[in-house]
């Protein structure tokens, strides 16, 4: 096999991404991604108006909204997008890090409602919120290492771990769990909590989840460094 072959044969690689996610970053999300999180940003900044008296909670949504919107005029720039591919891949992070923050904050609102965004309960929500955020963060960069790159995570392949046996083990154990979580919110949905219980799973599950497509974003603007002709 020539030289040439061989490059032709990595560029045409597929990039490795973390177990949690089907398919890596792509170059594309900045389209829609630039679109949905002014979206967000706006409701989040124009909500914070009439609540936010302070201040710090308008500032953060003004920054997002501003570079939400830089994003979208650059999104309609093929050329721009496939020459700078390594920036898009980082600015396409940072955009999901913006939808995240505003997601969090709609979460916080349902939590302690428009007029406790500063009291005690939000403050320990935006720490635990930002400990979820740094664990996964670091969680799935871990996988991103060289000697732990193609590790396989359980509970989304049973079927990969034990045979047919233990994967109806682990079927069961996810039913008693969303058993589990149902009982949870029955008092809630009986007393009224329900929008303060969904506040809270709202920022645990954005903050536990979203941070794979941040780090997959920083790990393809890595990659496409170091191998200039990949091509998705």
């Amino acid at each position: 096999m020539s030289k040439a072959s061989k490059k032709k044969k990595v560029v045409i690689e597929e990039r490795y991404h973390g177990p949690l996610i089907t398919n890596g970053v792509s170059l594309g999300y900045i389209k829609l991604l630039s679109w949905i999180s002014l979206a967000f940003s706006f409701m989040a900044y124009f909500g914070t108006t009439y609540v936010d008296h302070i201040g710090i909670y308008k500032i953060l949504f003004i920054l997002c909204m501003f570079i939400s919107g830089v994003a979208i005029p650059l999104s309609f720039f093929d050329r721009f997008i496939v020459r700078f591919k390594s920036f898009i891949y980082l600015f396409v992070s940072i955009l999901v890090l913006i939808l995240n923050v505003d997601m969090t904050f709609t979460g916080l609102v349902m939590l302690v409602g428009n007029d406790g965004i500063y009291s005690v309960w939000a403050l320990i929500y935006n720490l635990v919120a930002l400990c979820i955020l740094l664990f996964s963060t670091g969680l799935y960069s871990w996988y991103y290492l060289p000697k732990n790159q193609g590790k396989i995570w359980a509970f989304n392949r049973w079927e990969t771990y034990g045979g047919e046996d233990n994967a109806k083990k682990q079927e069961r154990l996810f039913n008693v769990g969303v058993a589990f979580v149902a009982v949870l919110l029955a008092p809630a949905i009986l007393t009224g909590y329900i929008e303060n219980i969904f506040g809270v799973f709202l920022g645990i599950l954005m903050n536990l989840f979203l941070p794979a497509l941040i780090v997959d974003g920083v790990q393809a603007a890595r990659y496409v460094r170091k191998h200039p002709g990949y091509e998705e």
